[in-house]
């Protein structure tokens, strides 16, 4: 029997070599597709509405802080827990020669910064001396962003701030 007569009757045992680099690349290619998939259909980035035409008027947004900061009044905002997911926000509100400002109304709406439709607002009530509080009940832990809209003999100023919930 002759060499050449027993290599041919024999399969080939690495037949199954290419399928295994076909196979890879099948698995790339559906991970690719998955991954692809959750982007297109995910959270697409933006964080504002109209950013073109917001970038527009950002000069008018400039002169309103020019306004505020020349009204010299100063806010300092601190959250008290009392519960779960709830806690009072008092404010101490004070113009520009550290006096407390009384008779202002004070409103604050809190929002989740990756999360939309999860906003609510809390009006405060003054506890004298330039001090306001509000209670706020959080439908979730986390961080959310505060814009308090203060108001006091027809002028107004507009705060940000940052809390986490726990």
């Amino acid at each position: 029997m002759s060499m050449s007569s027993t290599a041919a009757a024999e399969p080939r045992k690495s037949r199954w070599i290419p399928w295994v680099f076909i196979l890879g690349f099948l698995v790339v290619v559906a991970v690719n597709g998955t991954m692809i998939s959750f982007a297109v259909n995910s959270f697409t980035g933006l964080s504002t509405t109209e950013p073109y035409t917001k970038g527009l008027r950002f000069n008018d947004q400039i002169r309103h802080v020019e306004a505020q900061e020349r009204l010299g009044w100063h806010l300092a905002a601190r959250f008290d827990k009392s519960g779960v997911q709830s806690g009072d926000v008092a404010l101490q509100l004070t113009d520009r020669g550290a006096a407390p400002l009384a008779g202002a109304r004070i409103t604050a709406t809190f929002a989740r910064p990756v999360e939309k439709n999860r906003e609510f607002t809390v009006m405060f009530q003054s506890a004298g001396n330039g001090r306001y509080v509000g209670h706020a009940e959080f439908p979730l832990p986390g961080v959310w962003d505060v814009t308090y809209r203060i108001e006091r003999d027809g002028q107004s100023l507009e705060a940000r701030d940052r809390i986490e919930v726990q």
